[in-house]
């Protein structure tokens, strides 16, 4: 996964691998010390990405892209992440891209129907 690919191409490769659940491919998108930011946590390192990518992963059904943009170093990925306690979320990543790799996604949806859900499980 390493090289000169166009940061779309990684994007995309690892919205598709995380909607897939492919755990192996999510790694090898990430640099080590990537940073990565949703609403709901913000961690830095390859292991610690990964596992708390691995976790959610195990409740999404599948991703659609919608659009996705960049340049050499940008990518910004659309896509409904299909899930089974929380419905559909449209998703925004905003990823940076270096030498093959990424180095920052921030994640951007509403939380709504997570918390919803989260309300409703505790009673």
């Amino acid at each position: 996964m390493t090289g000169n690919r166009p940061a779309v191409e990684v994007a995309t490769a690892f919205i598709e691998a995380f909607g897939a659940g492919d755990l192996a491919t999510i790694g090898e998108c990430l640099a080590e010390d990537v940073v990565f930011e949703s609403p709901r946590i913000q961690v830095k390192g390859v292991a610690a990405v990964t596992e708390v990518i691995g976790r959610f992963s195990q409740v999404v059904a599948g991703v659609d892209i919608i659009a996705a943009l960049g340049d050499a170093e940008q990518a910004m990925v659309i896509y409904d992440m299909r899930t089974g306690p929380f419905g559909t979320l449209r998703v925004v990543d905003h990823l940076i891209v270096r030498d093959g790799r990424i180095t920052s996604d921030v994640v951007v949806f509403d939380t709504y129907e997570m918390r919803k859900a989260e309300e409703a499980a505790a009673g």
